[in-house]
């Protein structure tokens, strides 16, 4: 397994696309913060804050980095696909397979490779979008305190969780189809579906919570829109602390969905043609 890794890591490491996505990562998180910046200034901060109450501060541009749903957290996973691909379409993995590797162990080692470049690649685009929100803005709009810091690190936490659903998803896609074009078309596709649904469920619950609706409907709304791994930037550091039913729901969705993609990939994996 450690050879796997090795090898696998030494691969991505020396792909010319993974500089292009680390240039992306530096590109946003300048490109980003300056924007909004622009808007603020031009807009005036008055209206600004009016229409965009949360983006300005750096806090929250912090967090929304690590969104799917955000310019590179959509692109990132792309071009890493098309890298993991290659060992499919290159014929490596019979190579692996013909040395002695099980396919068990073929795929853990794409899911930790996945997991662990796309993590540290959205890392350090979310820290340099910290980095530069903070020369235009401040952090938050009260002081920064111990509590602040610890909230900050469950926050990053949940962050990761949430990526590691999204790597698990696009491991199983790339062990699951025959070309890389379907594994980004489908990993495109289930995201924006998800999105859809979460901004669908978080409109309908706000409506019937505004007029008083049917409290079981509500409550439905409530659990799907929580449980929803795309919807999850709407309340990782948002706030200031977590509730036990807070982390309840942005660990257990996580984790369950990682380890059932991760369960899926494997099954799929040891039925797959190589030829």
């Amino acid at each position: 397994m450690r050879s796997l890794l090795k090898a696998d890591f030494r691969r991505v490491m020396r792909d010319k696309l993974l500089l292009i996505v680390v240039i992306l990562a530096v590109a946003f998180a300048i490109m980003i913060p300056g924007l909004y910046a622009l808007m603020f200034s031009f807009v005036g901060k008055e209206i600004a804050a009016i229409l965009f109450p949360n983006l300005g501060y750096a806090k929250a541009q912090f967090f929304s980095a690590f969104s799917i749903s955000s310019d590179f957290g959509l692109i990132a996973p792309i071009l890493l696909a098309i890298v993991l691909c290659k060992d499919f379409s290159y014929g490596t993995i019979r190579n692996k397979i013909i040395s002695g590797k099980s396919r068990e162990q073929i795929f853990l080692s794409l899911f930790i490779t996945c997991s662990v470049v796309t993590i540290t690649v959205m890392m350090v685009h979310a820290f340099l979008t910290l980095g530069f929100s903070l020369i235009f803005f401040e952090y938050q709009s009260s002081a920064f305190t111990m509590s602040d810091f610890w909230y900050f690190l469950e926050s990053v936490i949940f962050e990761l969780l949430a990526l590691l659903f999204f790597t698990s998803l696009l491991s199983w896609l790339c062990a699951s189809m025959k070309n890389v074009g379907l594994v980004i078309v489908l990993f495109v596709a289930i995201s924006f579906l998800l999105i859809l649904i979460g901004t669908a469920t978080q409109a309908s619950y706000s409506v019937l919570v505004a007029t008083n609706g049917n409290e079981r409907t509500i409550s439905i709304l409530n659990f799907v829109n929580r449980i929803n791994i795309a919807n999850s930037t709407s309340y990782i550091g948002t706030g200031t602390s977590y509730h036990l039913d807070d982390v309840l729901y942005q660990t257990l969705p996580a984790l369950i969905g990682s380890a059932g993609f991760v369960g899926l990939g494997i099954l799929k994996f040891r039925k797959k043609d190589l030829k």
